[in-house]
């Protein structure tokens, strides 16, 4: 270093005296050509003055030079170590950075692969961003904090007043400049990681969202399950209702028993009157009356609505229930199709007066209101109304009463007459089939053991066998006359509703005839009287035919007592019954009483009797109460049962199988409502 450092100042002083003794040469060629003599020692003393002069600044730069050189390894050195250690920190800051931007991407995927998986997993992706972000931060601040050093190391530094100390120094700073510049691209590194790392946040952001999109999804789905729970829990209940009211007797059959009454009355002689008054007091022009008639008709159509949509319900009930017992077979399955096939009409005829209830509620609201003349399209509407249900009625009567009279006329062709000697019997058809039992078992004892003295035995037995059939026989009989008695009386009463409704059907017209204006006068209203008064009286007939049943059962249980034992009834069950039975007359008030209960049914009236009597000459040897009946009188029973329409063919049975139902004792129960049924007058 020291030989290096005199090179350098001998180098220097010989450039300075090079320099100056080319001066001196062009000088002195310049005054040996042009100056005077006698200026020639000036020249010399001014010469020897710069010499000093010259040497004296030579002298000073050569001491520069050494102190310079003296000072300038110790600076190169102190600057090539800073340089080495900013070139350290900045390849150190380089590989965290690398090591940042993998971190980043590997926490990002598995940010990604959590945040699909469980909800959990974005607390943890928050978590880790979070302490991804804090490690960016440290590394920028420490990529701050290097920048500020290096800035200070190069500031520190500063170049040499002589040239070939600048060009040294310029040299040793270069590789300064040159760890800068190598640093750029771990800038812009780290500006991507920044970039990544906005995109990882965002990212977050979006799958945050979506996070919370689903979450109100299956919020919503939630509330959507509960409300369609809660929804099929409330069409259970009401399915249940449905089902309480469709498939039982309910509460509906009940009110509509209730309401029979006012309706009829509303019905048959409030709106007949209503419409004959109206029609006198708007040609009289008596608004008094023409409001009178307005409330009388709102009454009396609120009525009629209630028990018509009461009647909607106990058809679609008696339809639900044959639905399910259509395809049965047996004596109960009967009924089943019979209803499979006239309710329908039945739900068609009651919709159609529930439309014409409300359309007249309507039509006398608007009257009420002050219009007295109401609305034309609802009397029309109303008067519609009629004419459907009427005529609806109107077909469901005229087969009725074709079937009616054609068993009426089977009735009559039955060959069968009641001997002279033997009146209807007064005691219970069981006891007649008790006593020929033991007649016959002890006929064909005495016969078995025939000998001359007992010729007088067996005549006597004959004679008893004899008389017991004949009063069989008699049964036999009278049950076709009652089977004929009803179906005589069902014909009256469906030729009477059939008429009746002919004409309601012509009333209905009339009333649409009325409304639109086509007709005035009392036309309409006298043609809804007759029409009413057919219906009207067909209505009390079988009002007070119920009545009395009821009256009977109660005042006197015996004249319509059970004549056989029931299914599961044994001997002495029956003996007490009857003896019950006889004690059980109540007094004649309240037998009164029982007259106007019209929700309560009969139990055990006289159609009630006569189904048991048939059934019992009916049914077969291994029922009990058929055990003792003559194959005669057996079989006679069967044919009144074919002509009532009780036959294998009513109940989809061949010939063997309802001859086996006959004979089968589990099935006494169901042979008797089914003959109850067939023997109706309804």
């Amino acid at each position: 270093m020291a030989s290096l450092q005199a090179q350098a100042g001998n180098r220097a002083v010989a450039e300075v005296v090079q320099r100056s003794g080319n001066a001196d040469l062009l000088t002195g060629r310049a005054r040996s050509n042009s100056a005077p003599a006698d200026l020639r020692g000036a020249a010399a003393s001014r010469e020897l003055a710069e010499h000093e002069e010259q040497r004296r600044r030579v002298g000073a730069v050569s001491a520069e030079a050494a102190a310079a050189g003296r000072r300038r390894p110790e600076v190169a050195a102190e600057r090539r170590r800073r340089v080495g250690a900013v070139a350290a920190e900045a390849a150190a800051e380089g590989r965290r950075r690398e090591e940042v931007t993998e971190a980043h991407r590997q926490v990002g995927a598995e940010a990604a692969v959590a945040g699909r998986r469980r909800p959990e997993a974005a607390a943890e992706r928050r978590r880790r961003t979070a302490a991804r972000m804090n490690a960016v931060a440290a590394v920028h601040g420490q990529a701050e904090e290097a920048a500020r050093r290096r800035q200070g190391a190069v500031t520190e530094v500063e170049p040499a007043p002589p040239e070939p100390v600048v060009a040294e120094t310029e040299q040793v700073v270069a590789p300064a400049e040159q760890v800068v510049a190598e640093e750029a691209p771990v800038a812009e590194e780290a500006q991507v990681v920044a970039e990544e790392e906005r995109a990882a946040v965002e990212e977050e952001r979006e799958a945050a969202e979506e996070q919370r999109s689903q979450e109100e999804v299956e919020q919503r789905r939630r509330g959507l399950r509960q409300r369609l729970a809660a929804a099929r829990a409330k069409l259970g209940q009401v399915n249940e209702k449905v089902n309480q009211l469709l498939g039982t007797e309910a509460k509906a059959d009940k009110s509509k028993k209730v309401l029979d009454t006012p309706d009829t009355m509303a019905t048959r002689v409030n709106a007949p009157t209503e419409a004959g008054v109206r029609t006198q007091a708007k040609a009289a022009s008596d608004t008094g009356d023409m409001q009178t008639t307005a409330v009388m008709g709102q009454v009396g159509s609120g009525i009629n609505f209630v028990t018509d949509a009461l009647g909607v319900i106990n058809d679609l009930r008696t339809l639900n229930t044959a639905r399910k017992s259509r395809h049965d077979t047996g004596p109960a399955s009967h009924k089943a199709r019979k209803d499979m096939k006239g309710k329908p009409l039945g739900v068609a005829s009651s919709g159609s007066m529930v439309v014409g209830d409300l359309s007249s509620m309507a039509n006398a609201a608007v009257k009420n209101s002050g219009n007295l003349n109401g609305v034309t399209a609802l009397g029309e509407l109303t008067g519609g109304a009629t004419v459907a249900f009427s005529m609806i009625a109107v077909l469901r009567e005229i087969p009725a009463v074709w079937k009616t009279y054609q068993k009426k006329s089977r009735l009559k062709a039955l060959d069968l007459e009641a001997p002279d000697a033997a009146p209807r019997a007064a005691e219970l058809l069981q006891d007649v089939l008790d006593q020929l039992g033991r007649a016959q078992a002890q006929l064909g004892e005495a016969t078995a053991q025939q000998t001359q003295g007992t010729e007088p035995e067996i005549a006597a037995f004959t004679a008893e066998v004899a008389r017991l059939n004949g009063r069989l026989q008699a049964e036999i009989v009278g049950l076709r006359q009652y089977a004929r008695h009803k179906q005589h009386t069902k014909l009256a009463k469906r030729v009477t509703n059939l008429g009746g409704n002919s004409v309601r059907t012509a009333a209905g017209g009339l009333a649409i005839a009325a409304a639109a204006g086509a007709v005035s006068g009392p036309a309409a209203p006298a043609v809804a009287g007759v029409a009413a008064a057919f219906l009207l009286g067909n209505a009390l007939y079988k009002g007070a035919r119920a009545g009395s049943n009821r009256y009977v059962e109660a005042r006197h249980p015996d004249r319509w007592a059970r004549p056989t034992p029931a299914q599961d009834e044994n001997e002495a069950e029956r003996t007490e019954g009857a003896g019950a039975a006889g004690a059980q007359g109540v007094r004649r008030r309240d037998a009164v009483a029982e007259f106007f209960k019209v929700t309560k049914s009969v139990k055990q009236g006289e159609r009630h009797h006569m189904a048991q009597k048939l059934y019992a000459l009916a049914a077969g040897p291994d029922v009990r109460v058929g055990r003792d009946v003559p194959e005669e009188i057996r079989q006679s029973a069967r044919a009144l049962l074919v002509v009532l329409k009780a036959g294998p063919a009513q109940h989809h049975q061949s010939e063997d199988e309802w001859t086996d139902s006959l004979n089968d004792p589990a099935k006494q129960g169901a042979w008797e409502k089914e003959i109850t049924n067939q023997l109706s007058s309804a």
